[in-house]
């Protein structure tokens, strides 16, 4: 990947410092911006870490989702195998889900 010297950069794309025109370009896609700026979109994803432009905040991890699915009794996912499997539900309608499911497989080889 090629080393850019960051004003140079932003001045060949009409902005007065880089951290005008990665603040400019901070509602594009990395793509577009790196089009835009030409430079390619690692970098201008670098520059925006460097700025604290567009970090995403941090996001809930998979326990806080299970127990979020598991407090929220109107979740649609509640009654199926997968509110059971994956998402650690154990209220009526997904143990039924899942021994509905489970019997099934279990009738398919027989």
């Amino acid at each position: 990947m090629p080393r850019y010297d960051r004003d140079e950069v932003a001045r060949a794309a009409g902005y007065a410092s880089w951290q005008e025109a990665v603040g400019a370009t901070a509602d594009l896609s990395q793509q577009e911006a790196a089009r835009r700026l030409g430079v390619s979109h690692p970098t201008v994803r670098a520059w925006r870490a460097d700025l604290g432009v567009g970090v995403a905040a941090a996001r809930p991890s998979g326990e806080q989702l299970k127990a979020a699915f598991r407090a929220d009794a109107s979740d649609e996912r509640h009654g199926s195998a997968n509110g059971y499997r994956n998402l650690g539900c154990r209220c009526e309608r997904c143990t039924g889900a899942w021994t509905g499911y489970q019997r099934a497989r279990r009738d398919v080889g027989r």
